[in-house]
């Protein structure tokens, strides 16, 4: 795992095509831009955003799993032949 840099929004300004460069090699995991020296933005590369946009979801759905578990009432549900007859298959 890389460490995490910090980056001025004036070198940022300066350096783009390099800071991205280096995102997109995999040579910094993040960078959170800095402005008047407080954190501002953080900038990923494609990989990282489309990995925790992943994990996000992966999370959302097992958050919901978990809950249709709690509230599961075995007395309310139907049995497979009853769902087969419900929708006629």
């Amino acid at each position: 795992m890389h460490t995490t840099d910090y980056l001025s929004a004036t070198a940022l300004s300066k350096k783009t095509a390099a800071t991205l460069d280096s995102l997109e090699k995999g040579e910094t995991e993040k960078l959170i831009i800095l402005k008047n020296n407080t954190p501002k933005a953080i900038l990923l590369s494609i990989e990282a955003y489309e990995i925790m946009e992943e994990e996000m979801e992966d999370l959302r759905l097992a958050t919901l799993a978990f809950a249709r578990i709690n509230s599961f009432k075995p007395e309310e549900a139907l049995s497979h032949k009853e769902m087969m007859e419900k929708f006629g298959i």
